[in-house]
C-alpha cells in the first residue's frame, strides 16, 4: 500500500512535470529538460549520498524520513511560486532525493531475501508501483486540464498517505547495532557489479524517451487526458502480467546456462520496437502510442524485476543498500541525460509532423538502437554465468 500510494504520487506528477514548467511556468524547453532531469537523477542516484544516513537510522525509519521529505517538496513546488530554473531544478531535484532515500531502504529489505524470493518479491513490488502508477498519470492528466497549479498537491496528499501507512510495514524503526555494522562494513563495489550497472544504462536511456519525453513530443497532437490513459493502460496490464511474466522468467533462469542473457535480450528488443513505435506517434497520432506502450509493457515486466533482482546476486561484498544506491546512481544518470537531451530535441522540433517525425523523433529512434546494443550486450554477458545454479541451491536451502 505505501508502496503503490507513492508511486501514485510520483507519477501524477513527473511524467507531466516538463511540460507543466513550459506551459504553466514558461520555461524554455531546455530549461523545463533540466529540472525534469534533475529531479530524475536525484531520485535514481540520490541514494548514494544517503547510503550512511539508511545505515544509521535503519530501513523502516529511512522509507517514512522519504515520505515526509517528498510531501514537502512536492507541497513547496505546488504553492504558486515564481522561480527561476535553477529554482525550480532545486525543489525538483529535493523531491527526489527524499523519494531515492525511500526506494534504496525498500529494495535493501528485499534483497536480503534468497534469489528465488527475489525475484518474485521484486515482481510484487513492480505490481505496487503499477497499481499506483495506474491511477497516478491519468489523475495527473486530469488535474493538468483543471488546474495546473495543483498538479504537485496532489503528489504531496499522495505521499501524506503513503507516510501513514509505514508503520505497518516489516522491521523495527531501530536495526540492531550488529545488523547496522555488518551492512557498514561492505562499501565498494566491485568488477563484475559495475560492468552490470554500466550495461543496463542502455535500457535506462530509452526508458527515458517513452516516459518522459513522450508528453512533449505529441503535445498538439494527443491530449493530456488521453496521454494519462495511455500510461495506465501501461500500469494495468503491470498488474495483469506481472505474475505469469515473473513465473516464465524464474523458468528461463532455471536453464544450465544463458537464462539472465536470453531474458535480457528479449527485453530490450521489445523496448526497441516500442521506441520505434513511438517515433510515428505525431503522424499516426494516439494509435500508435497505445501500441508502443502495450510493446513497451512486455518488455518492462522481464527486465524490470529482473535488474533489481540481479543487483542483489551480483553486489558481492557490497552491501544492500550500497549496492541499491550505487545502481541507482548509474541508472538515473542514465536517465536523466536521456531525458534532458530527448527533452531539448522534442520541444525545438516539436511542430515536425513528417511520418518518421523528423528531427523531433530522433531521440526514439536513437533509444531503439541503443535498447538493441544493450540488449545483445547483456545476452552476452549472461553467458559468463550461470542462473540456474543459484536458483536451486536456493529452492534447496
Amino acid at each position: 500500500m505505501a508502496r503503490a500510494t507513492s508511486s501514485a504520487g510520483f507519477f501524477a506528477v513527473v511524467p507531466f512535470l516538463g511540460l507543466w514548467l513550459v506551459d504553466d511556468k514558461g520555461l524554455s524547453g531546455s530549461a523545463a529538460g533540466l529540472v525534469v532531469g534533475g529531479a530524475i537523477l536525484a531520485n535514481r542516484a540520490g541514494g548514494v549520498i544517503l547510503v550512511s544516513l539508511i545505515h544509521a537510522v535503519g530501513q523502516k525509519t529511512s522509507i517514512a524520513g522519504g515520505y515526509i521529505g517528498a510531501a514537502l517538496a512536492f507541497g513547496t513546488l505546488g504553492m504558486g511560486l515564481r522561480l527561476p530554473a535553477y529554482g525550480w531544478a532545486a525543489l525538483a531535484a529535493l523531491a527526489g532525493l527524499a523519494l531515492a532515500m525511500a526506494t534504496t531502504a525498500m529494495k535493501a529489505q528485499i534483497s536480503t531475501l534468497p534469489p528465488d524470493q527475489r525475484l518474485r518479491c521484486f515482481g510484487y513490488l513492480s505490481m505496487a508501483v503499477n497499481a499506483g502508477a495506474a491511477a497516478g498519470p491519468f489523475l495527473g492528466g486530469l488535474i493538468l486540464e483543471w488546474r495546473a497549479d495543483a498538479l504537485p498537491l496532489t503528489a504531496a496528499v499522495l505521499y501524506v498517505v503513503a507516510l501513514a501507512v509505514v508503520p505497518a510495514l516489516p522491521g523495527a524503526w531501530r536495526e540492531p547495532a550488529r545488523a547496522r555494522r555488518s551492512e557498514t562494513a561492505r562499501l565498494l563495489p566491485e568488477r563484475p557489479f559495475v560492468v552490470f550497472a554500466l550495461l543496463v544504462c542502455g535500457t535506462w536511456i530509452a526508458y527515458a524517451q517513452l516516459f518522459t519525453v513522450l508528453p512533449a513530443y505529441v503535445d498538439g497532437v494527443i491530449g493530456t487526458g488521453d496521454l494519462g490513459l495511455v500510461f495506465t493502460v501501461n500500469a494495468v496490464l503491470v498488474l495483469a502480467l506481472q505474475v505469469p511474466a515473473s513465473a516464465l522468467a524464474r523458468k528461463v533462469l532455471a536453464r544450465p546456462r544463458g537464462g539472465f542473457g536470453a531474458l535480457c535480450l528479449a527485453a530490450n528488443v521489445l523496448l526497441a520496437g516500442a521506441a520505434a513505435l513511438c517515433a510515428f506517434g505525431r503522424s499516426a497520432g494516439l494509435g500508435a502510442v497505445v501500441a508502443a506502450i502495450i510493446v513497451f509493457t512486455l518488455s518492462e515486466v522481464i527486465w524490470g524485476p529482473l535488474y533489481d533482482s540481479e543487483v542483489g546476486e551480483r553486489r558481492g561484498r557490497l552491501s544492500s543498500t550500497a549496492a541499491y544506491a550505487v545502481s541507482g546512481l548509474a541508472w538515473g544518470a542514465a536517465e536523466s541525460a536521456g531525458a534532458w537531451i530527448g527533452m531539448i530535441l522534442a520541444v525545438r522540433h516539436g511542430g515536425d509532423e513528417e511520418l518518421f517525425g523528423g528531427l523531433a523523433a530522433v531521440p526514439f529512434w536513437g533509444a531503439a538502437a541503443l535498447a538493441l546494443c544493450t540488449g545483445l550486450a547483456l545476452s552476452w554477458d549472461g553467458w559468463t554465468r550461470s542462473d540456474g545454479g543459484a536458483l536451486q541451491r536456493a529452492g534447496k536451502e
